[in-house]
């Protein structure tokens, strides 16, 4: 998804006439063009920088006694930072990985927030991002505490089947809690 689609399509901060306000910040951010299997964040560098998916589907993981344990995906139209590292200025637990090649576009924290301090619709736009970021974070500690790994696929089917067909099954299983052969099990059983 486009940025000026997504701040313009959210008419309770931006209309058409304040096109310009979202041109100013967008004229901010730095443009990259990612590569499939390159990292935009690295487990232990400090995330000083908000990420916005232009194009492309990225993984988020961490690394658990030396296994690689994906905790999230985003895509196109999504914004992604690690949190805490963004946050507290400490290194990150997690590392954002591109699962195909895409464009990712990115502000730097001290300018990020120079912005959003200049400008209140700015500032309620990132309001409402994280809002949005912390419902999405909140169903998936409920779905991940209280649901078996048959009910959580069944979830991600119902709510994020646009990104299933995305996702390999080594990287849905890690996701589930899974191992490969139980995920092919599931699917499997729920074909019948």
């Amino acid at each position: 998804m486009n940025i000026f689609d997504k701040f313009l399509g959210n008419e309770l901060f931006f209309r058409k006439a304040e096109l310009s306000i979202v041109e100013t910040f967008v004229s901010f951010l730095f443009s990259k063009k990612i590569k499939k299997g390159e990292c935009i964040l690295k487990e232990g560098d400090i995330n000083n920088k908000i990420f916005y998916i232009q194009s492309g589907f990225f993984r988020v993981f961490k690394t658990d006694e030396g296994k690689e344990v994906n905790t999230w995906f985003v895509k196109e139209g999504d914004f992604i930072m690690s949190v805490n590292s963004f946050h507290k200025e400490i290194p990150s637990i997690e590392t954002i990985e591109a699962l195909e090649d895409g464009e990712v576009l990115s502000i730097r924290k001290e300018l990020y927030y120079k912005l959003i301090r200049s400008n209140h619709k700015l500032a309620l736009f990132a309001i409402n991002e994280l809002m949005q970021n912390l419902c999405e974070y909140q169903t998936q500690c409920n779905f991940l505490r209280h649901m078996s790994a048959e009910d959580r696929y069944l979830y991600l089917t119902k709510t994020h089947s646009n990104i299933l067909d995305r996702i390999s099954q080594k990287h849905l299983a890690s996701f589930l809690g899974v191992e490969i052969t139980y995920l092919n099990k599931i699917i499997k059983n729920l074909e019948i």
